[in-house]
C-alpha cells in the first residue's frame, strides 16, 4: 500500500495530467495585502512578462489567470481548472506566503503540477526542489523554461532534464542544462491586461517596467552575479520608446519607474530613446537606478535631454563612505564618485537618490563614520541631493559575502519554510557588530530615514500646500538630525525610536 502511495505521488511529480478537463495555467505572485499611507503596490511584473512569453510562443492564449495574493486571497476554486501552476518568489515573505498557497493547491487540486522560479529557487534550487509541495524548479530566466514545462505537462511528456530545471525524482536532483538567456527584443510586452490596473494603488506614479536584465558588475553582496553571471541584455531603444508610448496612452502613466538594474549603462541607446521619446512628445516622468562611476561619461547635453523628457529621480547605490570597504565589498567606485556624481545630476534638474549599507563583514565602527562623513557632505552638495537610508547589510544568497557572513557566525535557515520566515532586517542584529557600533547604525538609519520620507512627500505634493506645511515642521528635525551627525550624538534618542515605531504602524515597514 505504501509503495503504491509512493509510486502515485512520484506520477504527479514527473507526469503529466490524468484529467483532461484542467486546462490552465495560474501564475502566482505571493504576498500579502499591507495598509501602507502613501505606499505603491507594484505590479507583479516577472509572472506578467511570463504570461506574456506563454502566450505568443505556446498555445494558451485565453487559459492563463494572474492570481497577485497581494491582491486576492486564494481559495481553493482559484485551483479547481489548474494544470499547471507557477509561483515566483524572493527570498523571505514571499516564500511563506508562496507555501501557503501551495499547500491549498495540492489540498484542492492533487494532479496541478507546482512550479517554483524566480530568485530563490533559482539561487537554492537543490533545496527548494526537495519540498513537497515543489514539483520543479526553474532556474533563472524563466519564460522558455516554463513554456517547455507547460508544453511536456499538456503533451503528456517527461519533466525530467528540460534545460534550466531542477527536479527530484526517486531521492535524486536532477539539474536540467544551463539555459541560454533571451533576446530582450523577442519579449512581447508584458501581460498587463491579465490584471486590473486599479487594483495597484499609487501605481501611475511608478509603473513598473523593464528594458533590460543582468548587470555586469561585480557587487560581493548581489545576486545578481549568480543569477545572470553578469550578463547584461537590453531591449532596443525603438522597443522601449514603443512600449513606452503605448503604456503612457492605456493607462495614464505619470511617472515609469525603470526595474532594471542599471538603465543608464549604454549612454547611446538611453540618448536614442530620451531623443524617441521628446520627438512624440508625451509627458510623463522617468525613474530609474545608475551607477555613480557611469555619471562620468555624461555630456552636458545628454544630462539636458535627460531633464527635458522628464527624468525625475535617479537612484544611486553609494554603500560605503569608507574606502576599505568599498574595494572589501567590490563595488568598484571611489568615495570621490558619491560626491562628484551626485552633484552633477542635482545641478542638473535632477533629484539624486543615494543608498547605503553598513554592518558589513569585517566593517569598524572607524569604516561606519566614514560613511557619516560623507552623507553629511552630500546633504551640503546641493539641495536636490537625498539619502534614502543606511541600511543595515543582510547576507543574501548565492553572494560572495553570504559565505563570509556565515564564516563570521550568521545562522541561516536550512530549509525552505525557515526561508520563508527570513526576513530583511532594519535593525542591526548580525553578530559580528559590537553592541556601540550597533546603536550608532539603528539611530542613523532612523534618521536619515526621516528625511527622505519628508523629502518624498514633499515631491508627491509639489507647490501645495500641503508640501509646505510639511517642510515648514520637519525643519527643526533636519537640524536635529544634522547635529546628532556631526557631534556623533547616537544615544537614547527616544524621539527617534518614537518615530520608528509610528512609521512601522502607518507603513508596515520603516
Amino acid at each position: 500500500m505504501l509503495l503504491a502511495q509512493l509510486y502515485s505521488w512520484l506520477q504527479i511529480r514527473t507526469s503529466p495530467l490524468n484529467r483532461i478537463d484542467k486546462d490552465k495555467i495560474i501564475l502566482i505572485a505571493p504576498g500579502h495585502r499591507r495598509l501602507q499611507v502613501g505606499a505603491i503596490v507594484h505590479l507583479p511584473l516577472a509572472i506578467l512578462s511570463l504570461a506574456s512569453w506563454l502566450r505568443s510562443k505556446g498555445d494558451y492564449a485565453g487559459r492563463i489567470r494572474i492570481l497577485d495574493t497581494q491582491i486576492h486571497k486564494p481559495a481553493p476554486e482559484n485551483f479547481a481548472d489548474a494544470a499547471v501552476v507557477g509561483i515566483s518568489v524572493m527570498t523571505g515573505s514571499q516564500i511563506k506566503y508562496g507555501l501557503e498557497t501551495a499547500s491549498l493547491i495540492r489540498s484542492s487540486n492533487p494532479d496541478a503540477v507546482i512550479v517554483w522560479g524566480g530568485i530563490h529557487p533559482s539561487l537554492l534550487p537543490e533545496q527548494t526542489t526537495k519540498h513537497p509541495l515543489v514539483d520543479v524548479v526553474v532556474i533563472g530566466e524563466g519564460e522558455q523554461t516554463f513554456l517547455e514545462i507547460a508544453d511536456a505537462v499538456f503533451n503528456g511528456d517527461d519533466l525530467i532534464g528540460i534545460p534550466g530545471t531542477c527536479i527530484q525524482n526517486n531521492n535524486e536532483v536532477i539539474i536540467g542544462h544551463k539555459r541560454p538567456f533571451l533576446s530582450l527584443d523577442e519579449m512581447p510586452l508584458p501581460a498587463y491586461d491579465l490584471i486590473d490596473i486599479k487594483n495597484y494603488r499609487g501605481i501611475e506614479y511608478q509603473f513598473d517596467y523593464q528594458s533590460s536584465r543582468g548587470c555586469p558588475f561585480r557587487c560581493a553582496f548581489c545576486y545578481n552575479l549568480a543569477f545572470s553571471g553578469r550578463r547584461y541584455r537590453k531591449k532596443s531603444s525603438a522597443k522601449v520608446v514603443n512600449e513606452l508610448i503605448y503604456l503612457h496612452k492605456i493607462y495614464g502613466v505619470v511617472n515609469f519607474g525603470f526595474v532594471d538594474d542599471e538603465f543608464f549603462l549604454d549612454t547611446k541607446r538611453i540618448e536614442a530613446i530620451f531623443d524617441g521619446i521628446r520627438v512624440e512628445g508625451p509627458k510623463f516622468g522617468i525613474i530609474a537606478s545608475c551607477r555613480l562611476d557611469v555619471v562620468h561619461g555624461f555630456s552636458p547635453a545628454l544630462l539636458e535631454k535627460m531633464k527635458q523628457t522628464g527624468v525625475t529621480q535617479m537612484f544611486f547605490g553609494a554603500e560605503s563612505g569608507s574606502p576599505r570597504i568599498l574595494k572589501a565589498i567590490h563595488k568598484d567606485i571611489k568615495t570621490e564618485d558619491i560626491v562628484k556624481s551626485s552633484g552633477i545630476i542635482a545641478e542638473a534638474g535632477i533629484r539624486p537618490i543615494l543608498s547605503f549599507m553598513s554592518g558589513f563583514p569585517g566593517e569598524t565602527l572607524d569604516d561606519f563614520e566614514y560613511t557619516i562623513e560623507i552623507i553629511l557632505k552630500v546633504w551640503d552638495v546641493h539641495p536636490l541631493v537625498t539619502v534614502n537610508g543606511i541600511f543595515p547589510f543582510n547576507a543574501y544568497p548565492g553572494t560572495e559575502l553570504y559565505q563570509k557572513a556565515i564564516d563570521a557566525g550568521l545562522k541561516t535557515p536550512i530549509s525552505l519554510e525557515e526561508w520563508g520566515q527570513w526576513t530583511f532586517q532594519y535593525e542591526p542584529d548580525s553578530p559580528w557588530i559590537d553592541p556601540v557600533m550597533k546603536q550608532w547604525m539603528e539611530i542613523a538609519f532612523y534618521m536619515v530615514r526621516f528625511i527622505y520620507y519628508v523629502i518624498r512627500y514633499e515631491d508627491r505634493y509639489k507647490d501645495s500646500f500641503i508640501a509646505t506645511l510639511l517642510k515648514i515642521a520637519a525643519w527643526p528635525l533636519f537640524a536635529l538630525v544634522k547635529i546628532r551627525m556631526k557631534k556623533r550624538w547616537f544615544g537614547i534618542a527616544w524621539e527617534w525610536r518614537i518615530f520608528a515605531f509610528i512609521a512601522r504602524r502607518a507603513f508596515g515597514y520603516l
